[in-house]
Formats: structure tokens, C-alpha cells, sequence
């Protein structure tokens, strides 16, 4: 029984349960690695930081300076005030106050000009519109002037044809009379160049003479420059550095004592050299020293100042919500004005609308085609420069900077 009931187990095709777990898992690792059906998050645009400013000795000794000069007016204010001297807070308050109403002037004078602007603008609107009527009534003048002209110009051109025709004719009759006056010219012309012909043989034939005498005399020139090339000449020459040239100077020196006066020269000047080294490391030393308490103070003075700015940044913060209210009457009267003039406009604009004509509203679109055509190019253009640029620099054939470059026209 048990034989026959396991004798075909090897045809069985389910799996097992181990396997469909191990199977399992190696599904779900390969589905994790896939991307393409995540979520994906919109990342922050990266924050570009401000890179710190490297100071230099002349920019932290100036600043080291003006702070001095910050704290040596204070010290003086205060020991003014320990004098008697009398305090400057009132007058500041009041030169706030004054501030403040100047900026309300200037604010109301801004106002003004803006609405003075607009003003003006409507009134160039309606100047517009009128000087269309008179344009429109101009051109109906011209077009009847052109058609005047034109029958006018018509009639000249006829007249003028005419007078043609009859100049032909009468040109056609003085050419018979001119060939026989060309026949007796060229018969003449060939007798001249017959002389001509004579006297260019002559002249050519003393040329060849001339310029015959002429190589003679180089050839001779030529053997008389090898002939002295034959001779040798001396090309050493030998010096005694122990000898002085002998023209009587008081300076005058054989080159062995130059030699000596120059090492003795170099030494000197090695000696001055380690000096002066000594000096310049003991003076950046001192400069260096210098450098650290300045860099103190300014650090110091710094973190004032922030804490300073925080306080004002908070005043003006309190301070934000309140509005600059702007009452003046001839603002008032502006708007006023302008109000009338914009609906004036408007009115005599809706009674004189101009209807577009059949061709200009076909141009019109195929204008507005055209441009929709060549902003599309464009964004295509862009955009094939951009991949290409991204492509050369993930490649490395274009630096980084130049890549940005590039993108950004």
C-alpha cells in the first residue's frame, strides 16, 4: 500500500513550503530595490551659505582703528557729561520727531506725483483718440491726392514716350553718317602703332646691352669678395687675468682682483641680508601680536553690536504696524480729477470703438501663431543645450563653472 501510494511522488510539481518561503523573500528584496512605484518627496531646495569673509592685516588694522576712534568718542562724551556738559537726548528725540514729518512730506509729495502721472497718462490717452479721428480724416485727404497725382503722372509718361520715340529716330539717321568718319580713325590708329612697334625694338635692344654690362661687372665683384674669403684668419686670442689694460685709469683693475672685490662683495652682502632677516622676524612678531589684541577688541566690539541690532530689530518690530496716514487736500482734488478724466475716457472710448477688419484680425492671429511658434523653438533649443551641458559635465569634459555658464544663457 505504501508503495503504491508513494510511487509517483517524483511527478509532483507543488513546492514546499520552505521553498515558497525562501521564494518569498527573494521577491520582496527584488521589490524593494524598484523605485519607480515610490512615493517620491519633493526635496528643499539647497540653501546656499554665506562663506565667510577672510581678513586681511589692512582690514582688521582699519577696523581695529575705527573701533578705537568709536570708543575714544565715548570716552570724551562721558566725561563731558561728568563736566556739566548737557545731554544730547532731547535733541535727538526732537530730530526723530522732525525726521518723522519730513518723511510724511515726502511721502505726501510722492503722492502727489503719482497721481499727477496718472493724470497725465489719461490725458495722453485721450490726446491719442483724437489724434487718430484727425489721422483717419487725413488719410482719406492723401488717398484722394495720391489718385490726382496718379492721373497727373500718367499723362506726363505718355507725352513722354512720344518725345522718345521721335529722339530714336532721329538718332538712327546720325549713325550712317558716323562710318565712314570710324573707317578713316582705325586706318590712322594702325599707322601709329607701326612707329610705336619700331621704337619698342630699339629700346628693347639697349636694355639687353645695359643689363649684359650690368652682370659683368657682379660677376667680377663676386670673384674679388672669394678671393679675400681665402685668406685665414686668427681666432684665438690669449688673456692674462693678471693684467690691467693699460689706458692709465685710477679705477683700472686686472679681472683676478675684479674676482676677489666681487666674493668679498657677496659676503658683505649676506652679512646685511642676515640682519636685515633678524629685524624683519622681530618686527612681524611684534605685527603679529598686534594682529591677536586688535582681532580681540573687534570680537569684543562685535558682539555688541549684535546684541545692539537685536534690540533695534525688536523696536522695529514693535514699530511695523503702525501706518503713515497722508492727509492732504490737493491729493484729494488729484484723485478726484483723475476719476473724471479715466471715466471720460472710457465713455468716449466705448462710443468710438474701432472694428477690427477681416485682414487685420487674420494678421493679427497669424502673428499671434508666429510667436507662439518661435517661443515653442526656443524652450526646445534651451532645453537640448541643458541636457547636453548635463551630459559633458557627468563626463567631465566641461568644468563646473562653465557648465553653469552655459545653462544660464
Amino acid at each position: 500500500m505504501e508503495a503504491s501510494r508513494m510511487q509517483f511522488a517524483c511527478a509532483n510539481t507543488e513546492k514546499s513550503e520552505k521553498t515558497k518561503e525562501i521564494m518569498s523573500n527573494i521577491m520582496a528584496e527584488q521589490d524593494a530595490k524598484l523605485d519607480f512605484d515610490k512615493n517620491k518627496i519633493n526635496r528643499a531646495p539647497p540653501v546656499i551659505k554665506e562663506k565667510a569673509v577672510k581678513l586681511n592685516t589692512a582690514t582688521i588694522l582699519r577696523e581695529g582703528l575705527l573701533y578705537q576712534k568709536r570708543e575714544a568718542e565715548v570716552i570724551k562724551k562721558l566725561e563731558n557729561l561728568e563736566a556739566g556738559a548737557k545731554d544730547t537726548t532731547p535733541f535727538l528725540k526732537w530730530q526723530s520727531e522732525m525726521r518723522q514729518r519730513d518723511l510724511e512730506v515726502q511721502l505726501a509729495e510722492i503722492e502727489r506725483r503719482r497721481f499727477a502721472g496718472k493724470l497725465s497718462y489719461e490725458e495722453a490717452i485721450i490726446a491719442r483718440q483724437n489724434l487718430t479721428k484727425e489721422n483717419q480724416q487725413r488719410v482719406l485727404e492723401m488717398k484722394e491726392e495720391t489718385q490726382q497725382i496718379m492721373q497727373e503722372y500718367l499723362e506726363r509718361r505718355f507725352k513722354e514716350e512720344q518725345e522718345m520715340r521721335q529722339l530714336v529716330e532721329q538718332t538712327m539717321q546720325g549713325h550712317k553718317n558716323t562710318k565712314n568718319s570710324k573707317k578713316k580713325l582705325q586706318e590712322y590708329k594702325q599707322s601709329i602703332v607701326q612707329e610705336v612697334n619700331e621704337e619698342s625694338r630699339e629700346l628693347m635692344k639697349l636694355a639687353l646691352e645695359k643689363a649684359e654690362e650690368d652682370m659683368r661687372r657682379k660677376m667680377e665683384l663676386i670673384s674679388e669678395i672669394r678671393a679675400m674669403e681665402a685668406f685665414p684668419v686668427i681666432r684665438f686670442k690669449f688673456v692674462d687675468l693678471t693684467s690691467t689694460a693699460g689706458i692709465g685709469l685710477l679705477n683700472e683693475m686686472s679681472i683676478a682682483e675684479l674676482r676677489e672685490r666681487l666674493s668679498l662683495m657677496k659676503t658683505a652682502t649676506k652679512e646685511e641680508e642676515e640682519l636685515k632677516r633678524d629685524e624683519i622676524l622681530a618686527s612681524k612678531q611684534a605685527k603679529d601680536q598686534l594682529l591677536l589684541d586688535t582681532l580681540e577688541t573687534i570680537s569684543k566690539h562685535r558682539t555688541e553690536q549684535t546684541k545692539s541690532a537685536a534690540i533695534r530689530f525688536e523696536e522695529r518690530k514693535k514699530n511695523k504696524d503702525k501706518k503713515i496716514e497722508i492727509k492732504d487736500e490737493k491729493l484729494t482734488e488729484l484723485q478726484r480729477k483723475l476719476e473724471e478724466k479715466k471715466s471720460a475716457r472710457l465713455r468716449e472710448q466705448g462710443n468710438n470703438r474701432i472694428k477690427a477688419s477681416p485682414q487685420s484680425a487674420a494678421r493679427t492671429r497669424t502673428l499671434i501663431s508666429q510667436k507662439k511658434a518661435i517661443e515653442e523653438n526656443r524652450w526646445e533649443e534651451l532645453e537640448r543645450r541643458r541636457e547636453r551641458t548635463a551630459f559633458l559635465s557627468s563626463h567631465g569634459m566641461v568644468p563646473s563653472k562653465t557648465a553653469q555658464k552655459l545653462t544660464a544663457f
